[in-house]
């Protein structure tokens, strides 16, 4: 039986004054409240880019969990491959033993990786592959600090929460001392009057007054900006900072668990900048809605690893490898990443009849795309209260970034039709929203 119920006045004043933004009628559930939940829905089932409620409303869901359901919500090939999996083997404990999916898999992603990452992990999720990689790089290079980028997101464990700066929230109130060792570099965001030139000075300057390179042992960059604003940094910096790499001698991490996985129209961003990373982490898209995260590596940084320091009970579970490879099927028969491509040329034109007020910036690569509202005019909360406007036509859209930002991310399957009517209900979602800011509402 399904234990919900809806929460009083009272309450549900409570729930926002903590800072939970769900749009709809607020549900008492035994959920921790710290758990963010942008709308008050109770999701029955789902097929490609729709989902229905319990009460049979239909949503066109252009969140796809977070740029997670790559093929979209239930493909056929994928249910089929998870159905067959589970008949034969559920469970294969990578400290146990081999199973044929997990290795039939790597060759797969080995096909498919940058130059020179051959060696493998498969885990559980985005932050626990991260964690993973900065242990391989502090060991590979015998030392403890890494640099990250301001608004980059990276995960809540401790260890990623030490190098995640997109929002505070994700600490919460007190998330207890977290691992020292982080320094700090401008992630370029022109738009916001970074650079370039800029991010790159902050890295030169970042030897100079907080870590010498001696002591450094990587950098992790998404390569395109997720929570901290769908920011598509210039393809000069990415090369840049791979060259800075190489003259300090320190290892590159290319984050790309949102931006991977042909959300960008090529199976990896950095592919977009030429840039080879030394780490590679990837994980939401690649299994189609299973829980999968995967590091590749150079495999001269995994040669003197000692035994027993990677692992998970779950990572590499056998169903979520099936579902990858199904996820893999499902890219070469339906020709997904040309889609990715014709279809996000198709939304981002679309996006351009949005306005011109109070639209401040359209950016994004295939179909990671966000819309900038300018707050100057539209005051803080407007992409949030797009985002309800756009709820209320049945239209699923997420905020990002600590400026006023809406990010759409429907799945790499979406057809044209589907991006018409997203473009129309979001145009319609942006035109309310500001009428009311401009009557004072």
């Amino acid at each position: 039986m399904l234990c919900t119920r809806a929460v009083g006045t009272a309450k549900a004043a409570g729930l926002l004054r903590r800072g939970f933004a769900g749009f709809g009628t607020p549900l008492s559930t035994q959920l921790f409240p710290g758990i963010k939940r942008a709308f008050e829905l109770v999701i029955e089932r789902g097929q490609g880019t729709e989902v229905w409620t319990t009460d049979g409303k239909r949503y066109l869901d252009f969140t796809s969990g977070i740029g997670v359901l790559s093929t979209g919500h239930c493909h056929p090939t994928v249910v089929k491959a998870v159905q067959e999996q589970a008949t034969k083997l559920t469970h294969a404990q990578m400290s146990c033993y081999y199973n044929n999916t997990a290795l039939a898999l790597i060759e797969r992603f080995h096909d498919v990786m940058p130059k020179g990452l051959d060696s493998f992990v498969f885990l559980s999720t985005g932050a626990e592959a991260n964690e993973a990689a900065l242990k391989l790089a502090r060991q590979a290079k015998r030392r403890d600090t890494v640099v990250a980028f301001f608004g980059g997101y990276h995960g809540r464990s401790a260890g990623t929460l030490a190098i995640t700066t997109s929002g505070v929230a994700y600490r919460g109130e007190r998330a207890g001392p977290l691992p020292a060792g982080t320094a700090y570099a401008q992630y370029p965001y022109e738009h916001a009057g970074v650079s370039a030139e800029m991010a790159q000075e902050s890295l030169d300057a970042l030897l100079l007054q907080q870590a010498k390179a001696s002591e450094i042992a990587a950098v992790i960059i998404e390569p395109i900006l997720g929570e901290g604003g769908y920011v598509v940094p210039p393809a000069r910096f990415m090369r840049s900072l791979r060259e800075w790499c190489s003259a300090n001698d320190i290892l590159l991490i290319a984050d790309e668990v949102q931006c991977g996985a042909g959300r960008t129209g090529k199976w990896w961003a950095v592919e977009h900048f030429g840039v080879e990373p030394d780490i590679l982490v990837a994980a939401k898209g690649i299994a189609s809605g299973y829980p999968l995260a995967m590091v590749a590596a150079r495999p001269e940084l995994t040669a003197e690893q000692q035994v027993g320091c990677v692992g998970g009970t779950y990572g590499g579970n056998v169903v979520a490898c099936a579902a990858s490879l199904a996820t893999f099927e499902v890219f070469e028969k339906e020709g997904v990443l040309a889609n990715v491509c014709e279809r996000g040329q198709q939304l981002m034109q679309g996006l351009k009849s949005v306005g011109p007020k109070p639209v401040a910036d359209i950016r994004g690569a295939g179909l990671m795309v966000a819309v900038e509202f300018d707050a100057s005019l539209t005051g803080r909360g407007f992409s949030a209260a797009v985002s309800r406007e756009a709820f209320e036509r049945g239209f699923l859209v997420l905020p990002t970034g600590h400026r006023e930002t809406i990010r759409l991310i429907p799945p790499l399957t979406v057809k044209s039709a589907e991006i018409d009517e997203a473009v129309q209900i979001f145009k319609d979602s942006v035109e309310a929203a500001y009428s009311k800011v401009a009557a004072g509402g």
